[in-house]
């Protein structure tokens, strides 16, 4: 166990000391841009600078109501190196209740084996590119050591640590591995319980309602505001299921870099991959060459252990594989409405890791009692496995990298060796050895996936930042919308990944011009606006940018269609910065309005141009008296992100509009009165104002879920100290009794 974790932290360590950063997927410009913003405290509960703003409580990514995001805010970490930091601390705890877990089946050099397969596998390191996901997969052995506590020795202590274990998946930022989770957990405890079923459910009643309220804030917030996003409505199958697993991909369990380079030139595993994307969300899932050898003797010597993780496994299994097992995964989301809404198949593998690591450590347990001769056997069969699906794999792929499939194969071969070797110590070594080997084989082989880049080259600025201040010369921050125009920009990629990770940095990928306090027109989050998209794909991006404010486009050099000037050429990162011709405001006063439904709007404004301009502002109600004003005048404003005020004079009334899209937990006041705001444009806010001069106050003010969330942290946090206080007494009346 020891050594599991000193691997880990060797991986880790350049991150972990602010050396490198987690420079992967979507981390560099997605994660990574999210955390620093939130914990630094620049964006609170409302992000002005993706779309025409976001709620961040909506936002499960943002992980708006997990105490441990709390806490980061709190102190104001760093995202570098405060999520390698966060997400290390996560996987330690992990493999401690993995290894407590699995303590009470099997001895400790074996719970330890176990232990270190659910930590440093593939899929594990893999998912520290998705810090939500992460930070969920870490409290699946938690959450199931309450649930076995709790069915097997019962009390309020144990009820309340369950109560509080089980909506935090979702609180850190995956619902649906929360939900299934939560299936798994049930069913353990039904299984394993030591009392009549009628308690135990009366018993379930309080702890499932003690962990909804606790989930409840995010659960609210999110419910809320789903309407209003693109999913909302429910994703097609063939988008949920992207990313399935592909069935070719289960022989990587147990080989090792069965498909090449995870990262560089040579992957020849790319028929496994979703289309457009050329490379799987989920690198690598390999679990150790040992792993097929030790789950045969578990599920051969102890089949009553074995059989509820060969259940769990292969139900995930299967799910995780989404349209290449009869559309499992996608017949769900058609009988249960809100599966819909979820995409990513492999993710599910998050609990497939956690039975194979329990089979691994029952198997653990049989391998060191067989006689030496058998021990080996067992072994070399795994190992033997192992090497044939590789040329089997090899030889029915055109694509093959033949140099990728010879370091495979001599890893095999090492780990073969070293295995082999260990199993031939004492019984009492043996199981200890062959922990440490596959320590070693898991560290050696998954080590890549982390996708550890220098920490110098992003510390600056983004040059795309340098070259927008160039650019708006002494025009306000605040004061328009910038749209990185990626599919320009990304057309021809740098061959080397890290090359590419820094040009995308500087270019400002997604969300990257966020930390220069730029607004983005289109940004990265899991809740995509439905009005914005509408207008995108119904009507066109460009009318879509300059409705939102857009002022400023980077792309790629030779691109035309956003018209207007090219403001600024980068030569080192190849790219251009393009001022749109007659950029609109973000506040104005129409010379007129009318009522459209917004059904119509898209239609309506492909037939007239003057719609979604500054002329027309087409509002979703019948609208209030706006007279012709040729002298209204924008006296002042004030743009707090979270709050927006500002004064107006004008001889006749009428209608302001501001290029936002506040939600209902947005507040107006017109003078201090309240004031109703009405959506206009799809994209836009109106506020109607009296003749004269007026000031005009809009606050976000997210109070139901800022009340319920003070009643969850409450409640967490007393169900959390009440069971560790017990089950402390207990442990110390009797030893070992606690847990």
């Amino acid at each position: 166990m020891v050594a599991a974790a000193v691997a880990l932290t060797a991986m880790l360590w350049p991150a972990l000391i602010g050396r490198d950063i987690l420079g992967f997927r979507d981390m560099l410009h997605n994660y990574g841009p999210m955390r620093e913003l939130f914990w630094q405290g620049e964006i609170s509960l409302w992000n002005d600078r993706s779309f025409g703003g976001a709620s961040v409580l909506a936002d499960i990514v943002q992980q708006p109501f997990y105490l441990g995001q709390i806490v980061m805010r709190a102190i104001h970490a760093p995202a570098w190196p405060g999520i390698p930091i966060r997400l290390w601390l996560h996987a330690l705890l992990a493999m401690a209740a993995t290894w407590r877990l699995l303590r009470r089946f099997v001895s400790p050099d074996a719970a330890a084996l176990g232990a270190a397969a659910f930590g440093l596998c593939g899929f594990s390191i893999a998912n520290f590119s998705n810090p939500q996901w992460a930070c969920a997969q870490m409290w699946v052995p938690i959450t199931l050591l309450a649930a076995e506590l709790w069915a097997v020795e019962g009390g309020f202590a144990r009820g309340a640590l369950l109560a509080v274990c089980l909506p935090q998946p979702l609180l850190a930022g995956d619902p649906l591995l929360c939900g299934f989770l939560a299936l798994a957990s049930g069913a353990w405890a039904v299984s394993r319980r030591q009392r009549p079923g009628s308690q135990l459910a009366a018993e379930g009643a309080w702890i499932a309602a003690a962990a909804a309220l606790i989930a409840s804030p995010q659960i609210v917030a999110t419910l809320r505001a789903i309407p209003s996003f693109a999913r909302g409505a429910g994703l097609p199958r063939a988008a949920r299921e992207q990313w399935s697993l592909h069935p070719a991909r289960i022989a990587e369990l147990f080989v090792p870099r069965l498909f090449g380079p995870l990262f560089s030139a040579g992957f020849w595993g790319e028929f496994t991959v979703s289309p457009p994307w050329h490379r799987n969300y989920v690198h690598s899932i390999y679990a150790g060459a040992v792993g097929p050898g030790l789950a045969g003797l578990a599920i051969w010597k102890r089949r009553r252990s074995a059989l509820p993780w060969v259940v769990l496994g292969c139900a995930t299994l299967a799910l995780s594989m989404g349209g290449w097992f009869f559309h499992l995964y996608g017949l769900l989301g058609d009988w249960i409405a809100p599966l819909r809404v979820f995409r990513y198949p492999q993710r599910i593998v998050a609990l497939f890791v956690m039975a194979w690591a329990a089979l691994l450590a029952l198997g653990a347990v049989e391998i060191v009692a067989l006689p030496r001769a058998r021990r080996l056997a067992a072994a070399a069969a795994s190992f033997a496995l192992g090497f044939a699906a590789l040329a089997a794999t090899a030889a029915f792929v055109p694509s093959r990298n033949p140099a990728a499939v010879g370091h495979s194969a001599a890893h095999l071969a090492i780990v073969a060796a070293a295995s082999l070797g260990a199993l031939l110590l004492p019984a009492r070594y043996a199981a200890t050895a062959i922990g440490l080997v596959l320590i070693a084989d898991l560290a050696a082989a998954n080590a890549e996936l982390l996708g550890l880049l220098p920490h110098t080259p992003f510390r600056a600025p983004s040059a795309a930042c340098e070259a927008l201040d160039t650019a708006r010369g002494q025009r306000r921050l605040r004061s328009f919308r910038v749209y990185v125009d990626q599919d320009a920009l990304s057309a021809n990629p740098q061959h080397d990944w890290r090359l590419e990770r820094m040009r995308e940095y500087n270019y400002g990928k997604r969300n990257l011009l966020e930390l220069c306090g730029y607004r983005q027109s289109v940004a990265l989050t899991s809740l995509d606006p439905a009005d914005e998209l509408r207008l995108w794909r119904e009507v066109s991006p460009l009318r879509t940018l300059r409705v939102m404010g857009t002022r400023f486009a980077i792309t790629a050099p030779g691109v035309t269609w956003f018209g207007g000037n090219v403001r600024y050429t980068d030569r080192t990162w190849h790219f251009i910065v393009v001022e749109l011709p007659e950029p609109e405001p973000l506040i104005f006063r129409p010379a007129r309005v009318e009522y459209i439904p917004p059904a119509e709007l898209p239609a309506a404004a492909r037939a007239r141009p003057e719609l979604l301009e500054t002329a027309i502002a087409a509002l979703d109600a019948m609208p209030q008296p706006h007279n012709p004003d040729s002298v209204s005048e924008l006296v002042s404003s004030i743009d707090g992100g979270d709050e927006l005020h500002f004064r107006v004079r004008q001889s006749e009334p009428g209608y302001w509009v501001v290029a936002f899209a506040f939600d209902a937990d947005w507040a107006a006041r017109v003078d201090g009165a309240p004031a109703p705001i009405v959506r206009s444009d799809l994209v836009r806010r109106a506020i109607w104002v009296p003749a004269g001069d007026h000031r005009v106050s809009l606050v976000h003010a997210p109070n139901l879920p800022l009340a319920l969330f003070a009643i969850s942290a409450l409640l967490t946090l007393l169900l959390a100290g009440v069971a560790i206080r017990r089950l402390l007494q207990q442990s110390s009346r009797t030893p070992g009794a606690a847990i």
